[in-house]
């Protein structure tokens, strides 16, 4: 597969002037092991660019109006506010040994990017810091600061679905809710982080001069993200489950095939108020086509149908030797 021609004619032109060749034969091509290093890169990448993105939400929105955002990085925001020293720096330190003991418990892949999350974070924190140019959202009055968790909390959201998405984690609570989960699988994760985070806001009544507003901005930060995170992941892979009893298997699927583009499987089935043997097609579908499916089951007057929300569908694939 040759992908990179126009690099590779770029390189040969180079090649030729500078070895004074009439003729060039050179050619790049990519195989399995460097396509999966360029992805390995790309993901980096992005999320790298999440991580400094997130800190540009935290100079703008979180740190000028003074409440504590979530998890470990919450924490390390408090202290910045006791102490001044850089949270940039507190949230590195905090990080580094819930890397190490994440090495040992969840998948190699994972820590990795939740590592290269966490240190472009804090990077990006210390520098963003430094720049005095960059105008941040805070009003003298404070009647609009719940605007900032709304905002801040939205940003974050998108942000960490995206970094979810390519196998990573923000670090901090997100390791500790996935070990969590390592040893109880049937726990959700992001409720995991949204227990932990909601522990961590109240928090900060007793460390902002025993006022409520930090306490709020925060829990409101934490829903909103848990709310978007959510939202964001479930996009694209909810599907609907429908399950039809009908005389007609045959007729059914095959409608399903050619009008929708899409398959179902036929079990047989045994009702028990009619004592009759019957047929079960079972079919899962994008809910973009749920209407499509419901004019055809309109033309099956006999058919009963059964129908559930499916949060997500794949294909297990097993390494054939």
């Amino acid at each position: 597969m040759n992908i990179l021609s126009l690099s590779d004619q770029i390189l040969c032109k180079l090649y030729h002037k500078h070895s004074k060749m009439s003729t060039c034969y050179f050619s790049i091509t990519l195989n399995q092991g460097e396509t999966k290093m360029l992805k390995r890169i790309f993901h980096h990448f992005i999320i790298i660019l999440c991580a400094a993105l997130s800190a540009l939400n935290y100079k703008v929105f979180v740190f000028p109006n003074v409440f504590a955002p979530a998890g470990v990085d919450g924490i390390c925001t408090m202290i910045q506010y006791l102490t001044n020293t850089s949270m940039g720096y507190l949230s590195l330190i905090a990080n580094i040994p819930l890397i190490i003991v994440a090495l040992f418990i969840l998948k190699r892949d994972f820590v990795e990017k939740s590592a290269v999350y966490t240190v472009s974070f804090s990077i990006a924190v210390v520098l963003l810091q430094a720049a005095d140019f960059i105008p941040v959202y805070h009003t003298d009055t404070g009647t609009s600061i719940v605007l900032a968790p709304i905002a801040a909390g939205t940003i974050r959201g998108i942000l960490y679905a995206l970094t979810l998405k390519l196998g990573g984690s923000s670090g901090g609570t997100d390791l500790v809710a996935a070990m969590v989960q390592k040893k109880k699988p049937y726990m959700n994760l992001m409720s995991i982080i949204f227990m932990l985070n909601v522990i961590i806001a109240c928090s900060a009544f007793f460390v902002y001069n025993y006022r409520f507003e930090p306490v709020i901005c925060s829990i409101i930060y934490s829903f909103i993200t848990s709310l978007v995170t959510k939202h964001l992941e479930a996009t694209g892979k909810e599907s609907v489950r429908f399950e039809i009893i009908t005389e007609n298997p045959s007729e059914l699927c095959q409608l399903i095939k050619t009008e929708l583009k899409s398959t179902a499987t036929v079990v047989d089935a045994y009702g028990t108020y009619s004592s009759k043997n019957t047929k079960l097609v079972i079919c899962v579908i994008s809910k973009e086509l749920v209407p499509n499916l419901e004019n055809i089951l309109k033309r099956f007057d006999d058919a009963v149908v059964f129908e559930s929300i499916i949060n997500n569908s794949f294909k297990h694939k097993t390494n054939s030797k």
